[in-house]
């Protein structure tokens, strides 16, 4: 069986994904598409709008075969962290190609830049520190501003938040050595971070979660598929839609009581952050105005929600990656079968059946998440809840 990777957030899941799914199947001619998918906090260091499960069966009920869990060590990470650790896990699966949306749509543009790059390592990453150096420059700023410099001919625009996780995707493939091709599709409609919709159909995953904060259900209609409206409303009634805004007192807690020093131990803690997220925490009211006070072209909102984040779930060192299932169709768990053997990562199907050495950060991640409103016995479930599967 041909198998076909996507790395996903689904927060959640709409129409654009829903035809980013079936472009990759037709593309590649796969049998199976298997989705690599954050948990319950997001590459933007955000909390997911609704828990893995719901995401995990909005996914298997629009047509993807197998789901598993990007681990919290990757999920939460800059877009390099975050590739590697997805590309780890597709390859251990035995994928033959990774498919992704971009701003660029097309796979050999990324390959050229990253391939470039690669072999001008040490060039590039001077280039990199020389950005640096300017310190109004963010990390992301500088490996743009490279990239201009080494390769002006390849028009590849590293500003644009889609083309920066493809080309992370590609250059994870070539790093690791993995023999993956990569294909692409350009963006269709709907900007990354589009607040108005513009398309009859089709609207970015930031609009639509402010519709639902919103209770704006109509609008919701009509940019997800009804398997998604079916599991969101059924969500709805007895839960709350999660935010920074809830982990915000608790978040604010430990800016105020936590020596500067004992921060700068926390993963992804540097350059004086610390300080900058302090005094922002102590004069702040809520999150929103936290984010807007501590956010400078230095460090860009990302890096301050993300780094709030470890500081928050208290991450100090990232754990081995494995392999968490969440859901399977019947032609997932078929392919399952097929390559069991073959796997090279832990397999865990079930959370309380796994090494808690290996487990331990998502398990933090879990308690955390469910200290959300209403979600007071999330942990149990993520702990003990087996892989959705799509009845037939």
């Amino acid at each position: 069986m041909k198998a076909t990777g996507i790395i996903v957030e689904y927060n959640p899941f709409h129409n654009g994904h829903l035809l980013h799914l079936q472009e990759a199947r037709k593309r590649t001619q796969a049998d199976v598409i298997i989705a690599v998918m954050s948990g319950s906090f997001l590459q933007r260091g955000e909390p997911a709008l609704l828990p893995k499960w719901e995401r995990a069966q909005m996914a298997i009920d629009a047509g993807v075969d197998l789901i598993v869990e990007l681990p919290f060590s990757f999920a939460t990470q800059q877009a390099a962290i975050f590739a590697n650790g997805a590309v780890e896990i597709l390859d251990a699966l035995g994928i033959q190609s990774v498919f992704f949306g971009s701003e660029n749509g097309d796979a050999q543009t990324f390959s050229k830049v990253a391939k470039l790059i690669t072999e001008q390592s040490v060039q590039f990453k001077a280039i990199i520190r020389r950005f640096l150096d300017n310190k109004t420059n963010s990390y992301a700023t500088a490996w743009h501003a490279a990239i201009n410099e080494l390769a002006p001919d390849l028009t590849l625009d590293l500003a644009q938040p889609n083309n920066i996780l493809g080309f992370h995707y590609t250059l994870a493939i070539i790093e690791q050595k993995k023999q993956i091709e990569i294909a692409t599709m350009p963006r269709q409609s709907a900007a990354y971070h589009e607040q108005t919709p513009t398309h009859h159909s089709i609207a970015s995953a930031t609009s639509i979660r402010s519709m639902l904060l919103a209770n704006d259900w109509k609008s919701v209609r009509q940019y997800v598929p009804d398997t998604t409206l079916t599991i969101l409303q059924k969500y709805r009634e007895t839960h709350s839609f999660i935010t920074w805004q809830d982990f915000w007192p608790l978040l604010k807690y430990q800016l105020v009581i936590t020596p500067a020093k004992q921060l700068q131990h926390i993963r992804g803690v540097s350059e004086g952050i610390e300080n900058r997220l302090q005094q922002a925490g102590l004069h702040a009211t809520n999150f929103d105005e936290f984010l807007k006070n501590a956010t400078t072209k230095r460090y860009s909102d990302s890096r301050i929600k993300r780094t709030s984040l470890q500081v928050l779930a208290k991450q100090t060192s990232p754990t081995e990656n494995y392999i968490r299932l969440l859901g399977m169709s019947k032609a997932g768990q078929q392919y399952l079968r097929q390559i069991k053997k073959d796997i090279t990562l832990p397999l865990i199907s079930t959370a309380s059946k796994a090494n808690p050495a290996l487990i331990d950060n998502d398990i933090r991640a879990a308690k955390l998440y469910s200290l959300a409103p209403t979600l007071e016995n999330q942990f149990l479930r993520d702990f003990h809840t087996p892989p959705y599967r799509k009845k037939p």
